[in-house]
C-alpha cells in the first residue's frame, strides 16, 4: 500500500509539471527582474529594471541552514499546488503552501522542494518558522506571482547591507550612495523642532527613545521636524533616507539644559532657624541674609535645609539663588513673618457633655464648630481657659475648635465625641437549650448569663436581631442577657428568661 501511494504521488507530480511547460515558456519579457531575500530581517525585495518595486515581509527557516542561501531562479509557477506530504488538495484553506507557488532550483532541486509560497497561518510571517521555504502573506504572494516571470533570479542571503547595495551588482543604474546628515542644530529642553541640513528631498527621521518623527527635506536639503519638548540629557538621533532607499549614518545630539532650575522656598517665621528649599537635584544653592551667606548643594531629590545663624526678626529679607550644572540660575526672596500658631488643647467631650473646654493663649479668639453651627467660647480665667456651651452630640461626631491669636495665626483642631452611653437592655424573644434569640443595638456583643456567670456570647446583626448558640444548659435554667457596644459601654441586664426545651428534629 505504501509503495502504491508513492507511485501515485509521483504520477500526480509528473502530470502537474507536464501541464505547465508551455505556459512557463510562454512567459517572456524585456523586463529585467530580481528578487532578493534577506534572512537577517526576513524581508523580500522585488526589483524591475533596476528599480525597487516593493518589499514584503516573509518567514524563513526555523534554523539558519534550512533556507538555502545563494543565487537561484524561479523555475515554475503553480496556482493551488497540492500539499502532497499531508494529502491536502490545492486551494484548501488548510494547505500550508497557500494558493501560489514559485519554485526555486535550489540545492539540486527543480522547483519541487524550495519555493516562495503562501501559507495557512498568517501570523507566522516575519518569523523563523518554516522548513526551508519562503512564506508570504497570501494576498502579497498573489500580487508578486502576477508580476514575476519564470527565470527571474532570486538571491537569498543573510546580510546587514541594504537591498540596493545587494542589488547593485545586478543593475548599473542603482544608487547605493547614502545621503549625509551634514548638520543637526542644537536641541534644548525648550526646543519643539529639530532642524538641520541633508540631501535635497531626503526623508529625515528623528528618533527619540521609541518614538519616531519624519519629514521630507526641502529642495535645498533643509529640514525642520516638530517634536515634543524633551528633558535635558536626552539623546536625539537623526537619519536621512534618499529616494533610492539609502540611509545615512545616524547623527546624534544631546538635548541641552536651557531651563532655569525650579526653586520654591517654604515660608519662614520669626520662630524658624532654618530655610527649607526645593530645587533641581544637585543644584548649588546660596542663601543670603544681609552680609551673611551660606553655600550648599541640593540633595538628589532636590530638597535641603539651610540652618540660619539665629532666628530672624519679622520683616527680615532672605535671598536664595539656585544654580544648576548647566549654569542656569533661579532667584527667590522671602520675608520673615510672624507665624507662630497658638498651642491648643481640648478636654475630652462625650455624648453626655454640654460644653467644650479649651486651653490656649490668653487673649485669643476661640470658636467651636459642629456641622454648620458655631458656638463662641468665652474666657473663664486669665490663664487661657475657654469654654463653649453646646448641645449634647452623638458619639463619633466631630467637633472643630479654631483658635486665632492676636497676630492672626490660626490653629484648628478637632475632637471626636466619645461614646459614654450604654445601649438599651436587650429584649430576649426566645430561649431554648440550644439558642437564645432577641434584639439589641446593631453591632453590639451579646453576653448570656446563668447564675451570674457568662455562658455564651454572640453578635447582633445590622437589623438588631441576635441568635446566640448555647450548650450544656438544662431546661428551666434562668438566664439574663447584656449588650456591649463598640465603645465598651455595657447595657443593663435584660429581664430574666427561663430556658425551654428545644423542639425535637423530625426526619421524614
Amino acid at each position: 500500500m505504501v509503495l502504491k501511494r508513492i507511485v501515485i504521488s509521483l504520477i500526480v507530480l509528473f502530470l502537474t509539471f507536464m501541464s505547465f511547460p508551455q505556459a512557463q515558456q510562454a512567459e517572456a519579457s524585456t523586463k529585467q527582474q530580481l528578487i532578493i531575500i534577506n534572512k537577517k530581517i526576513n524581508k523580500l525585495a522585488f526589483y524591475e529594471n533596476g528599480k525597487l518595486v516593493k518589499t514584503y515581509s516573509v518567514a524563513t527557516g526555523r534554523t539558519p541552514g534550512l533556507t538555502p542561501e545563494g543565487e537561484f531562479k524561479i523555475v515554475n509557477k503553480i496556482v493551488n499546488r497540492p500539499y502532497y506530504t499531508g494529502g491536502i488538495k490545492g486551494g484548501d484553506p488548510r494547505n500550508p503552501l497557500g494558493n501560489r507557488w514559485m519554485g526555486l532550483n535550489a540545492r539540486g532541486t527543480w522547483g519541487t522542494t524550495y519555493a516562495i509560497h503562501g501559507n495557512n497561518n498568517e501570523s507566522s510571517i516575519g518569523k523563523y518558522i518554516s522548513g526551508g521555504c519562503i512564506r508570504m502573506h497570501n494576498k502579497e504572494v498573489r500580487e508578486l506571482f502576477s508580476k514575476v516571470n519564470l527565470g527571474t533570479k532570486v538571491r537569498i542571503t543573510t546580510s546587514k547591507k541594504t537591498f540596493n547595495q545587494l542589488a547593485a551588482s545586478y543593475f548599473k543604474n542603482i544608487d547605493i550612495k547614502a545621503p549625509a546628515v551634514s548638520k543637526v542644530n542644537t536641541v534644548s529642553d525648550k526646543s519643539i523642532y529639530v532642524t538641520g541640513k541633508t540631501e535635497a528631498k531626503a526623508t529625515v527621521t528623528v528618533v527619540i527613545g521609541s518614538k519616531k518623527y519624519s519629514k521630507t527635506a526641502d529642495t535645498k536639503g533643509n529640514f525642520k521636524i516638530k517634536i515634543p519638548k524633551q528633558k535635558a540629557g536626552k539623546k536625539v538621533t537623526v537619519t536621512a533616507k534618499d529616494k533610492a532607499g539609502n540611509v545615512s549614518k545616524p547623527k546624534s545630539v544631546t538635548v541641552l539644559d536651557k531651563t532655569a532650575p525650579s526653586l520654591s522656598v517654604k515660608s519662614i517665621s520669626d520662630k524658624d532657624n532654618k530655610v527649607s528649599v526645593k530645587t533641581e537635584a544637585k543644584a548649588n544653592v546660596t542663601v543670603s541674609i544681609g552680609k551673611w551667606t551660606k553655600n550648599t548643594q541640593a540633595k538628589s531629590n532636590g530638597y535641603f535645609n539651610v540652618t540660619l545663624s539665629n532666628k530672624q526678626k519679622a520683616g527680615t529679607k532672605i535671598t536664595i539663588v539656585s544654580k544648576d550644572k548647566a549654569g542656569n540660575k533661579a532667584t527667590r526672596s522671602v520675608t520673615v513673618i510672624d507665624k507662630t500658631a497658638p498651642s491648643v488643647s481640648i478636654e475630652p467631650v462625650s455624648d453626655q457633655s454640654t460644653g467644650v473646654t479649651i486651653k490656649t493663649e490668653a487673649g485669643a479668639s476661640v470658636n467651636v464648630t459642629i456641622g454648620s453651627k458655631s458656638y463662641p467660647a468665652k474666657s473663664v480665667d486669665s490663664k487661657g481657659t475657654y469654654k463653649a456651651v453646646i448641645p449634647m452630640q452623638k458619639a463619633e461626631s466631630t467637633i472643630k475648635v479654631s483658635v486665632k491669636d492676636k497676630a492672626g495665626n490660626l490653629t484648628v483642631k478637632t475632637v471626636k465625641v466619645a461614646d459614654k452611653t450604654a445601649p438599651e437592655a436587650p429584649q430576649v424573644t426566645s430561649a431554648t437549650t440550644t439558642e437564645v434569640k432577641g434584639t439589641a443595638e446593631a453591632g453590639s456583643i451579646i453576653t448570656v448569663f446563668a447564675s451570674g456567670k457568662a455562658i455564651a456570647t454572640g453578635k447582633t446583626a445590622a437589623d438588631r436581631n441576635f441568635i446566640v448558640e448555647i450548650k450544656d444548659v438544662e431546661a428551666g435554667t434562668v438566664i439574663t442577657v447584656t449588650a456591649t457596644d463598640k465603645a465598651g459601654n455595657v447595657s443593663e441586664q435584660s429581664e430574666s428568661k427561663t430556658i425551654e426545651a428545644a423542639a425535637e428534629e423530625v426526619t421524614n
